[in-house]
């Protein structure tokens, strides 16, 4: 009598479980995701526009190791090599292009969003990122960061273009 219960049991709750994984599914294609990093810790090399340290390398590959199981659709550096260089692990391992972006565009935030449903990496400077952070979140939440802060990664999820969290990250 107990197998029989336990069977009987066992079928219910197996047919319940096929009536709710049916139900109207979550539409992915309205969760946008944008990933957003200062550039890694650059080389004092007396030039505006240095490359990474060895340190900022070092940082690029565990961004890259973080982000590895995160599907990426694009990606956005401003055109300087530090910012460039710490997408490049990223883009070679996804075989994705960086797209550069000017950070005083008014209309790079809006643009973004444009891109309904997909995930986006961009990488920026310590007083840019945190601005494009509020500017996405339409709250003035994050300060410019410190010149020696290196290791933030916000991640802002937007449904139907509506800002509905914000996550930060130190790595």
């Amino acid at each position: 009598m107990m197998k029989y219960i336990f069977k009987t049991l066992l079928i219910f709750f197996s047919f319940v479980g096929i009536g709710f994984s049916q139900s109207t599914p979550v539409d992915e294609t309205t969760i946008t995701k944008i990933i957003l990093v200062r550039h890694a810790e650059k080389a004092d090399d007396g030039t505006k526009n240095p490359p990474l340290s060895e340190i900022g390398i070092l940082r690029a590959e565990k961004l890259n190791t973080l982000l590895a199981d995160i599907k990426i659709d694009s990606l956005y550096a401003t055109p300087y090599k530090r910012t460039e260089q710490t997408l490049e692990i990223v883009s070679k391992k996804r075989n994705l292009k960086i797209s550069n972006y000017n950070p005083s565009d008014k209309l790079f935030s809006e643009n973004l969003l444009k891109n309904k449903g997909k995930t986006m990496l961009v990488a920026g400077h310590s007083n840019t990122i945190p601005a494009l952070v509020n500017t996405l979140i339409k709250s003035n939440k994050f300060e410019q960061l410190a010149e020696t802060e290196f290791g933030k990664i916000w991640i802002l999820t937007f449904k139907n273009n509506e800002f509905i969290d914000c996550s930060l990250i130190t790595y």
